[in-house]
């Protein structure tokens, strides 16, 4: 494959790090906290699976890209 095939789009990047920033203000606005209700605590956790998935697409694409 040439390189041009593995071009990753700047757009796609930043709007994956806008998440990941926004994930990860989310999760410590949560962390902050003295007392999570159940639907928080269920919250945080799909929050931090899905900031974990959203870094490890980061990762992927600057090896590919760069």
């Amino acid at each position: 494959m040439s390189r041009a095939s593995h071009f990753v789009d700047p757009r796609q990047l930043e709007r994956l790090e806008q998440r990941h920033a926004w994930l990860d203000a989310r999760v410590a606005e949560l962390d902050r906290r003295s007392y999570l209700t159940v639907p928080e605590q269920m919250e945080r956790q799909r929050l931090k699976k899905e900031k974990l998935a959203t870094k490890d697409r980061l990762v992927a694409l600057r090896r590919q890209g760069f």
